[in-house]
């Protein structure tokens, strides 16, 4: 029952979600972002497309913390 109920909470959570298209000037952003914070292509489209919503970050990638707008949550154990 226990991954039943992680698989409700997660389904829950991603039905509030929002998809958004990868326009032009995110992905531009992207690259700026990725040269001058030194980020990765995917953290770097994370970032810029949430800056383009006025979105807040919520992660568990610590690398993300002092990011404006970055919520960090902690790393569940996989302990069953």
């Amino acid at each position: 029952m226990k991954g039943e109920q992680k698989a409700l909470e997660a389904y829950a959570q991603m039905s509030l979600t929002k998809i958004v298209e990868l326009t032009s000037p995110i992905s531009l952003d992207a690259a700026d972002i990725s040269i001058t914070l030194n980020l990765g292509l995917a953290d770097s489209i994370i970032v810029a497309t949430a800056k383009a919503y006025d979105a807040e970050i919520i992660t568990s990638d610590e690398h993300l913390k002092s990011l404006e707008g970055v919520k960090i949550i902690a790393k569940q154990s996989n302990t069953s």
